[in-house]
Order: C-alpha cells, then sequence, then structure tokens
C-alpha cells in the first residue's frame, strides 16, 4: 500500500485494479502533473506561477476529471 501522506494521485492508485479509475487518474496526471506543479510557484519557469500556466480550458477539464474520478470511487465503494 502507498503512503496516505503524498499527494501523488499515481502512487495513491498503486493496488487498485479498477480501470475507470486508473484511466481517469492517468489522464488528471498528464493534464496537471502534481500536486507541488499547482501549489508551488517555485516549480514553474520564472516569470511564470501556476495562476499563469494553468488556462480556462485546463481548469475545466480538471473539474470534469475529478468529478468523473469521485463518480467511480462512489461507485467502487457502493460495489464493497
Amino acid at each position: 500500500m502507498p503512503s496516505y501522506q503524498t499527494t501523488d494521485l499515481s502512487q495513491l492508485t498503486t493496488g487498485l485494479i479498477d480501470a475507470d479509475i486508473s484511466t481517469t487518474v492517468t489522464h488528471l496526471i498528464s493534464l496537471l502533473k502534481d500536486a507541488d506543479y499547482l501549489r508551488y510557484p517555485h516549480r514553474h519557469v520564472a516569470p511564470n506561477v501556476p495562476h499563469d500556466v494553468i488556462d480556462d480550458a485546463t481548469r475545466t477539464s480538471a473539474i470534469h476529471l475529478t468529478t468523473r474520478l469521485l463518480q467511480h470511487c462512489q461507485q467502487l465503494v457502493d460495489r464493497q
């Protein structure tokens, strides 16, 4: 099991065999990279900060993917 002291989605999905969750996480990772990338300006090439790099289309896609991820997780919980 992964450490739950991480924000790395790919680590948090280790051991899951749900294809829908894995696919959605893969899309989120490719879209947003990682949580540190979103939170810390030093992860970006100066003078850009996350606000400069993440545009409206990316935000909308991230909201859609995150909503799908939560729905898939709820379905997984409901099946248990």
